[in-house]
């Protein structure tokens, strides 16, 4: 087999330990040596030492849990000639048998030596400290919204039914109403003069979902629920303050990615964190879209197609492009005519239906992504081609075909063109 690096090292990363063994290759065989090292700060420095003393080129590792991120930065930090290999756990697996972690570690080192193995993207610390953030908000966001979820509930075992009148029950009149209820000073139609703008008009349904008496216990689990709704809220803010911060060294890749429809500012930050801005780390969009899970899946046998789910990636960056997806396709305007993504998803969801056709438009925008930080040059909305005559007969037999259904016989004739004016 082809040799792609003549010293290599495999790393079976453990919670406590490491198992790290050296190969080299020699005129007859290849050289092993195997050690295990503590996970500990001096274990790792260690480590660290042994692979500079041992020359290794390129060391690959398993991307399971996070026991491997203090070990890849400790390798990043201490041995610069060393390549780091953060490979698939699922392209790594053994023939059943005998299985130890010391052979796991020289299966690991044989399969880079050779490149037998594909190598995925292993962000800077910089990136790193700015993925934390925008993972660790994602999970914020995620507690606020199950905060909310139950708030509401307890609102409806107390008989408060202001969800039923309010579309944000923790807006600004909302909150208001809901602070002065929890008093318990006011009466209903005092707590109904607090509302503000269009929810004035709702006076009348504020005063009947306020009707209420609310018991000690209902008002100090409201209290407390309130209370963690607000403290995440400042935790939200002082997150965001810091993903901006961490975020200035990318200005460039910020303003390149605000041309783009549908992206803002938190959706731009998670984006960055996850793919980084050099785009040269995936050769291809394809490579991108496959790297993040929303390729679709491939199964065939004897020549037939059958159904496959796609493939498993990253699941934070997968999700916030199906949101963004999620809110260009959907978006309506009477004044603009739809952008390209609202056309497109349209195109797809009769044949893929909506999450398809969501998941398909998600991969579409990381290619535009892609192609805006590959070529530095702002997004651009692409011009609908004319269809083809083989598909435009199509598309006008499924028409007609449709308005018969309706029951009527259409007369069809082929447009004259626009006579152009003489000044």
């Amino acid at each position: 087999m082809e040799v792609l690096y003549e010293r290599s090292a495999g790393a079976d990363v453990h919670r406590d330990t490491i198992v790290v063994t050296v190969r080299c290759r020699e005129k007859t065989r290849d050289q092993q040596q195997t050690r295990t090292f503590e996970a500990f700060h001096d274990g790792l420095d260690a480590m660290c030492r042994w692979l500079v003393e041992q020359q290794v080129q390129v060391i690959g590792l398993e991307s399971t849990g996070v026991y491997w991120m203090p070990v890849v930065r400790a390798i990043q930090q201490q041995c610069a000639a060393c390549v780091v290999w953060l490979v698939n756990p699922l392209h790594v697996k053994k023939v059943p048998g005998r299985k130890t972690d010391v052979t796991d570690s020289q299966w690991l080192a044989k399969l880079v030596m050779h490149g037998l193995v594909s190598p995925s993207f292993v962000p800077s610390p910089q990136l790193m400290d700015l993925r934390v953030l925008t993972r660790f908000r994602t999970r914020l966001v995620s507690h606020r919204t199950s905060l909310k979820n139950r708030a509401v509930g307890a609102m409806e075992r107390a008989g408060v039914k202001l969800a039923s009148v309010c579309s944000d029950v923790f807006g600004l009149s909302g909150r208001r109403i809901l602070d002065a209820l929890l008093d318990g000073k006011l009466t209903p139609a005092q707590m109904s003069e607090l509302a503000l703008t269009s929810l004035r008009t709702k006076k009348a349904e504020l005063e009947r979902a306020l009707a209420v008496s609310l018991s000690p216990t209902s008002v100090f689990v409201l209290r407390k629920l309130l209370a963690q709704l607000d403290a995440t809220d400042a935790d939200l803010h002082q997150v965001d303050g810091r993903v901006r911060d961490l975020l200035r060294p990318y200005a460039p890749d910020v303003e390149l990615l605000r041309s783009l429809p549908g992206l803002d500012d938190v959706s731009i930050a998670a984006i960055l964190a996850e793919t980084g801005p050099d785009m040269t780390v995936f050769p291809t969009a394809d490579k991108l879209g496959a790297w993040a899970g929303l390729s679709p899946g491939s199964r065939e046998s004897a020549g037939k197609s059958k159904p496959a789910a796609m493939r498993k990636g990253d699941k934070y960056l997968r999700t916030i492009l199906v949101q963004v997806a999620a809110t260009l396709a959907t978006r309506q305007s009477k004044k603009k005519p739809p952008l390209f993504w609202q056309r497109k998803y349209r195109q797809l969801v009769p044949r893929l239906g909506k999450l398809k056709a969501l998941c398909a438009i998600a991969r579409r925008i990381l290619g535009a992504v892609y192609y805006v930080l590959r070529d530095r040059k702002s997004y651009t909305e692409p011009v609908p081609r004319p269809p083809s005559p083989k598909t435009a007969k199509k598309l006008l037999d499924r028409y007609l075909s449709r308005i018969r259904e309706l029951g009527y016989e259409p007369t069809i004739a082929p447009m004259t063109p626009p006579t152009p004016e003489v000044s």
